[in-house]
């Protein structure tokens, strides 16, 4: 995958994975949750602007990046995952089996940043991979602790 087109599919995963956050807060019927999951859904926004911020900066200097292209199967399989999951959300669907998928999202997706940011060569850019993977990392441990605070485990 060329990196236009890594960019645009990266601010699709990041924006759906928002959605999917604003949809199991909407399941919440405790207020702190659900802060908590709007959190998230705005976090995940601001990395969907971030991505859309350097699609425009590649496209005004595109000399500066280099040519690689990128393995997209991991990352089309994830949206493509995150898709159905998304069908599930409606009144009734667990909020700790949602907080567990979710979960599970934020690790796959931890692969495909920290993946990415090793094969980018274009510093910016490379940083902006690695800035979220971090993001990443901050929301594992956060599903993690609401998990937790809900009595169960997280494997």
């Amino acid at each position: 995958m060329d990196i236009p087109e890594l960019l645009l599919k990266a601010s699709d995963l990041e924006t759906l994975a928002s959605k999917l956050y604003e949809s199991l807060a909407g399941l919440s019927s405790e207020p702190d949750l659900r802060k908590w999951l709007k959190s998230l859904a705005n976090e995940e926004l601001n990395h969907a602007n971030i991505l859309n911020t350097g699609k425009k900066y590649y496209q005004e200097m595109p000399d500066v990046f280099a040519g690689t292209t990128m393995d997209d199967d991991e990352l089309w399989a994830g949206i493509e995952e995150a898709k159905r999951f998304q069908a599930l959300l409606i009144p009734g669907f667990s909020l700790l089996r949602g907080l567990k998928k979710m979960l599970e999202f934020e690790s796959r997706f931890e692969k495909i940043h920290l993946g990415t940011s090793v094969k980018i060569t274009e510093p910016s850019l490379k940083k902006l991979f690695v800035n979220l993977t971090k993001g990443d990392q901050s929301h594992i441990i956060i599903l993690k602790n609401l998990i937790e605070s809900l009595g169960a485990e997280t494997e």
